[in-house]
């Protein structure tokens, strides 16, 4: 029971910080929540919480959502998804979060130090920029380790931060992304018996903490102007990855 409180505290502070950037509460969260609860456990309880943040910043903000995008992404993602269900345990997962630990890193710093040599704001009429073939490549990689993870967000970033300019646009359209995956993927964990009645009491428990990083979230979200949500999307991304590593 220690280590499923634990888990609640980090679960509050990772997802209230989804519900400002638009993600980076799983990927935050599964090193430590992993660690304390199992591989198995740790991911599907993850999956099924994570939708409570996410949705409530959907259905808050439905009108500006990003459905080009969004449909983009989707289609990328989507046949990957799959496959990194089925890659689930026959890999080494280990060797495989530090080989996307190192290349979120290394785009993070990328996108930091282009940001403050620039000294450009975030404007939120900028138009958006031309989408390089890496960021689509990044999507073929975001829905495997999604598939296997259910934390395949840092990836979709580097498609998303060039693609989608606007903060809410931003925040709304990732969060009703990985209210589709993740919802695809709850659904294959009860067809396949992975829910427990243990994960299932584990879920029930997270539940108030995640609630309270809605509330959390949703106050802090309307004090941060574009410029410093660009920002503070930069360093969220450096960090998932720094976690990844641990």
């Amino acid at each position: 029971m220690q280590n499923v409180l634990l888990c609640g505290l980090i679960v509050l502070c990772s997802f209230t910080l989804e519900v400002i950037t638009g993600f980076g509460g799983t990927v935050i969260a599964v090193s430590f929540v992993t660690a304390l609860l199992g591989m198995h456990t740790g991911v599907v309880t993850l999956t099924f919480v994570a939708m409570v943040p996410q949705l409530s910043v959907v259905l808050r903000n439905r009108r500006s959502i990003d459905w080009k995008n969004y449909l983009i992404i989707v289609g990328i993602m989507l046949p990957f998804l799959f496959a990194g269900r089925l890659l689930q345990g026959a890999v080494d997962s280990a060797v495989l979060k530090r080989i996307l630990a190192v290349f979120i890193i290394l785009v993070s710093a990328f996108r930091l130090i282009q940001y403050f040599r620039t000294g450009r704001k975030a404007d939120e009429e900028e138009e958006p920029k031309a989408v390089s073939w890496y960021s689509y490549l990044a999507l073929v990689g975001a829905g495997l380790v999604h598939g296997m993870f259910s934390s395949g967000g840092p990836l979709a970033i580097v498609y998303a931060t060039t693609a989608i300019r606007e903060k809410d646009r931003f925040r709304t359209t990732l969060c009703l992304l990985w209210v589709t995956l993740n919802t695809i993927l709850s659904v294959t964990y009860i067809a396949d018996g992975s829910v427990t009645g243990e994960i299932l009491r584990t879920i029930l428990i997270m539940v108030p903490f995640v609630i309270a990083g809605v509330i959390l979230g949703s106050l802090a979200v309307s004090k941060v102007n574009g410029k410093v949500f660009t920002l503070l999307v930069y360093i969220c991304l450096l960090l998932t990855g720094i976690f990844m590593l641990i």
